[in-house]
């Protein structure tokens, strides 16, 4: 494959006429620019990015045409300027920060000097004796910090450490290889050795005999970062994107030992290979993170965009043909945003909201792809990178800490996880669907009282896997939290059962939900279902829904709040997904909430969030949005639904007269819905949300053999105890 370094070249051209608004020179010092705020933390790092794409396009033979306007040795200026501005502001520099600050020694200061490395590697032939003196003395002051100050550690909850243990320990090592002449520079490669091998790392090193740098790995060991199945847990959730830092931060200290001639660190590649496998089994076709955990941040941005070094590295280290495929895949995606924004800025549109009220944020978002896409253009320019085998990714995956399970089939992508960045959340979509996806309480319906927070706690749960499906069941309470009334106290409002089977279908899900509320209570929010639908700058901002009623041409929702009702029971989106509701309730609803919703989480679960990101239509069943108070152990909803994927809209309407049937004149908490599966094989769904235990005969059901998908046994009765659920599949 292909990949044009021009291609990120005139991206980056396009970005600087937006960026110029902001670009600083403190006054007095002329001699000094940043890019952002120019404060402590990520200021710094958001100057340090964006340094990095002035050299990278300053550096190139055929600059002048893709450098926006300017020349190529204003934009070395820019950047050496960039360059004095990060070293002056350092603890060890004459200036400070623009907050008044100095930067450095702390767990993340070499993280900005890791990122800017191919920056500087571009611009080291253009330093002045004092701008290496200053350079020389940073460098070494935070080597050594971390060498005598920084204790490493590492977990799989508290304490997780991947991605920090793994640019603390490249940089380790870089500074031994820029300074060997240092006297601390074995020390250096010794404590960065110690890093590395703690950065993904897993239970089992723990007693593991490989040596490594002549030390066994389970006595270099510290901590697990990693489960066994790779899943990391980073800021308290299944956190896809932290997987790929991690990978991305090899990549750094990898490409450079490649351009430098060095060899690199043994350490510096445990468990890749592994980690990459899972990586790349959690990615969308087109290059976008499948992240079945969610996300607490801006869609596809940050982490997203270090996939572009990972991508790089999968292809260079390991070889892998496909990565490419993603890498040019996601390439058009950032073609089409930029294109849609108008100005040459990366995020302009979907992030206005977030640029309004945290510059500092927005400049950073913009310098994260800016500095990724010039990694890409640095390496391709300088080193022949691709991929000549095919690594294949896993079909399914599952981990018991954070209750996740995952399948991919030829046609269906579908995963459920707990412990979430908004729990629970599900997904069912074509495999090539990215655009269909979003993660917050995806399916798992959502209750909010008057509080600012709230968030969904699971009280017991339990899964089962099977070859091509899953059934996951579990209780669930909604915790409220920061009433505004005066001395009232956090507590929970509502509490409910979820149940979800996927079938062995590769197309099918069925999701059973049921909320109670606690005690007597304000409700501003009930919607049962929730189906997130992005419908923004991805999908050009129209989806057309297909009901009963009708066709419904419906354009983003970003201004104006709005609800559907379809009067219909069953719904097709786009000819690509199809949604039944099949018991509790007659008709589906679709609500536009006016803004930019699913961004940037402010606290945990909060109610409001800052206006940016990606607008959501919102599929659901009740749709209550007016404040009502209810009695104790009211009903909020109780229903039952069917999701297909690559079904078109005909389809979904013979399939809701001939393929559905909902449980009639059952015990009472008993549920039950029949499907008629992809494969032909109907399947039955049956659950207790009963507060008793239920001894229940399958004859009433079907005469033939029924098969139990949970206990791989044909059966002809169940003992359902409360909460629990079965699946079967009836043959003849």
């Amino acid at each position: 494959m292909d990949i044009s370094v021009r291609d990120y070249l005139l991206l980056l051209g396009k970005w600087f006429s937006s960026a110029e608004k902001y670009l600083y020179s403190p006054p007095g010092r002329p001699d000094l620019l940043c890019y952002g705020t120019g404060y402590d933390g990520w200021g710094v790092q958001t100057n340090q990015k964006a340094m990095v794409a002035y050299a990278v396009v300053a550096a190139d033979p055929d600059g002048e045409e893709e450098a926006g306007g300017f020349s190529r040795e204003e934009l070395r200026e820019k950047a050496l300027r960039m360059l004095r501005f990060s070293l002056s502001s350092h603890l060890e520099g004459d200036y400070h920060c623009l907050d008044g600050r100095k930067w450095g020694h702390t767990w993340i200061s070499v993280l900005g000097l890791e990122r800017m490395m191919p920056g500087l590697e571009i611009l080291k032939d253009y330093l002045t004796e004092s701008d290496r003196l200053l350079l020389r003395k940073v460098l070494l002051s935070e080597a050594d910090w971390l060498l005598h100050h920084y204790e490493i550690k590492a977990g799989l909850v508290e304490n997780n450490r991947p991605e920090s243990n793994l640019w603390n320990g490249c940089f380790l090592h870089r500074v031994a290889r820029l300074y060997p002449d240092h006297p601390a520079a074995s020390q250096y490669r010794e404590k960065g050795t110690c890093f590395l091998i703690n950065g993904i790392s897993l239970p089992q090193d723990a007693s593991s005999e490989e040596e490594v740098e002549g030390r066994k790995v389970k006595d270099w060991f510290v901590g697990a970062n990693f489960f066994e199945s790779y899943a990391c847990n980073h800021h308290g959730y299944l956190n896809v994107g932290y997987m790929v830092i991690c990978l991305s931060q090899v990549a750094l200290l990898h490409f450079s030992c490649r351009l430098a001639g060095w060899d690199a660190p043994v350490a510096l590649y445990r468990h890749v290979p592994e980690l990459w496998c899972l990586v790349k089994t959690f990615t969308f076709p087109d290059g976008r993170l499948l992240r079945i955990g969610g996300d607490t941040r801006i869609r596809y941005c940050y982490c997203q965009d270090y996939c572009i070094p990972t991508w790089l590295l999968a292809q260079d280290y390991l070889n892998d043909s496909q990565a490419g495929l993603l890498e040019a895949n996601w390439l058009k995606i950032v073609k089409d945003e930029v294109q849609a924004n108008g100005d040459g800025s990366f995020l302009k549109k979907r992030c206005r909201g977030l640029e309004a009220v945290s510059p500092l944020y927005y400049t950073r978002l913009e310098a994260d792809r800016a500095v990724s896409l010039s990694m890409a253009a640095y390496w391709r320019r300088h080193l022949r990178i691709e991929g000549k085998r095919k690594i294949e990714s896993l079909r399914e995956w599952f981990d018991s800490y954070h209750g996740a399970c995952f399948q991919k089939g030829e046609k269906r992508v579908v995963s459920f996880c707990w412990q979430a960045a908004q729990p629970p959340q599900i997904l069912c979509l074509p495999v090539d669907g990215s655009n269909l996806a979003e993660w917050r309480e995806n399916l798992a319906g959502r209750v909010f009282s008057l509080a600012r927070y709230h968030s969904q706690q699971v009280q017991q749960h339990q899964e089962h896997l099977f070859p091509g499906g899953f059934l996951v069941t579990g209780h669930t309470t909604t915790l409220a939290s920061s009433f505004p009334g005066e001395g009232q106290q956090d507590r929970p409002v509502s509490s409910g059962y979820l149940v979800v089977a996927a079938l062995p279908d590769d197309c099918s899900l069925l999701v059973m939900q049921r909320q109670v509320s606690c005690s007597r209570e304000y409700f501003s929010l009930v919607q049962g279902l929730l189906l997130n639908v992005p419908n923004d700058i991805f999908n050009r901002g129209r989806r057309l829904y297909y009901a009963e009623s009708g066709k419904y041409e419906v354009y983003s929702g970003t201004g104006e709040r709005k609800i559907v009702n379809f009067n219909s029971s069953w719904l097709n989106i786009d000819d690509r997904l199809s949604l039944f509701l099949i018991y509790g309730g007659q008709s589906l609803y679709l609500y536009q909430s006016g803004q930019r919703q699913a961004g940037l989480l402010l606290g945990q679960y909060e109610a409001q969030v800052i206006e940016t990101g990606l607008a959501v239509d919102e599929i659901c069943y009740p749709c209550w949005l007016e404040t009502t108070s209810v009695d104790e152990g009211t009903l909020l909803y109780d229903l039952g639904v069917l999701i297909q994927v690559g079904i078109s809209h005909q389809q979904t309407a013979r399939m809701a007269k001939k393929g559905i049937s909902a449980g009639r004149n059952l015990p009472e908490g008993i549920r039950k819905i029949k499907v008629l599966g992809a494969d032909g094989f109907w399947y039955l769904l049956v659950a207790n949300f009963e507060k008793k235990d239920f001894y229940l005969p399958l004859e009433i059901f079907h005469q033939g053999k029924i098969l139990s998908l949970t206990e791989n046994k044909i059966v002809s009765a169940v003992e359902l105890k409360q909460g629990q659920a079965f699946l079967f599949r009836l043959e003849s």
